[in-house]
């Protein structure tokens, strides 16, 4: 996730699956061109099964797939506000920021490689996932630190140097 906003009051990050959504854009356009091909080519059968086919299940991916999360850290407001945006609509979520404990990796195991999601720590209820996949990039681990560095300057605070007899 990337962050939008960091200030001690407000944290903001946006999570938009633009190589994910591009990917999938780019296999239905693939499979839509072979049919297409294949039809003017005078194979019928064939195109219309290789780029229907094709088309629905890539685009069904697609619409699937493309989700836009945004959380927003609200420490005037007190909450964790909770954004998804996707083909099939909208959705917030609102949690208490004073049950928020900090954020952690989650791991999942497959064929022998770890794959990781950012979770974050509530008090009194079950770890909130910020995304619904896991991954093995390096983006959950960079979404769990802004999250515990926010946290972290909000609970220290700041250090002034007020003594005169100091150059």
């Amino acid at each position: 996730m990337k962050p939008l906003t960091n200030t001690p009051d407000l944290l903001v990050l946006d999570h938009k699956p633009w190589i994910l959504s591009l990917s999938m854009l780019a296999g239905l356009l693939i499979f839509l061109g072979i049919g297409t091909n294949a039809l003017m080519q005078g194979e019928i059968l064939f195109g219309v099964m290789f780029s229907g086919i094709g088309t629905l299940a890539w685009g069904g991916c697609f619409l699937a797939f493309s989700k836009r999360v945004q959380l927003i850290f609200d420490a005037r407001a007190g909450q964790i506000v909770k954004r998804k945006r996707s083909f099939f609509g909208y959705a917030q979520d609102v949690y208490p920021l004073d049950a928020l404990c900090g954020a952690e990796l989650e791991e999942t195991r497959r064929d022998g490689s770890s794959m990781y999601r950012p979770v974050l720590v509530m008090t009194g209820q079950p770890n909130l996932p910020v995304v619904s996949y896991y991954t093995n990039g390096s983006g959950p681990r960079r979404t769990t630190e802004a999250v515990n560095r926010w946290l972290e300057t909000r609970s220290t605070p700041m250090q002034l140097d007020s003594d005169p007899s100091k150059p």
